[in-house]
């Protein structure tokens, strides 16, 4: 059981985090998700809908009956193909590069090492559905 102290330190601390204050960091917290859509589910899209169930079919195996990890699956598949052409697209700008300021070198590996960061959330779904099918 966790002691007093320890929940009064934890509202104490609640009470630091409330997210940004001013009208201009509410703005641009609004606009993070939009950078490159990512951080939205691949679900929501309604372009890719069809392209989900049909994938979701193929993995339920015949089977009438499918279900959310086949789902599950076929997002986090089709997310992990969207995130190699993002990164696809990285790439071909970094061999256009030459002698580009390492300031634009740096910003470039910072965006590779974002993108990694939701490749490995996408296969780690992947990967946890797959196993549930």
């Amino acid at each position: 059981m966790t002691s007093e102290r320890k929940i009064a330190a934890n509202r104490k601390n609640a009470k630091k985090s409330t997210g940004p204050r001013t009208e201009a960091g509410r703005a641009t917290s609004r606009q993070n998700a939009r950078r490159h859509g990512l951080a939205t589910g691949i679900g929501s899209d309604p372009a890719l809908r069809d392209d989900i169930e049909i994938l979701a079919k193929l993995l339920a195996d015949g089977r009438e009956n499918i279900g959310e990890f086949a789902r599950e699956a076929a997002e986090a598949h089709l997310d992990l193909a969207r995130i190699r052409k993002i990164r696809a697209g990285l790439y071909a700008r970094m061999r256009f590069f030459g002698d580009a300021p390492t300031e634009d070198l740096m910003e470039l590996g910072k965006q590779f090492a974002r993108l990694e960061r939701y490749e490995r959330r996408a296969f780690s779904r992947r990967k946890h559905a797959m196993r549930l099918i």
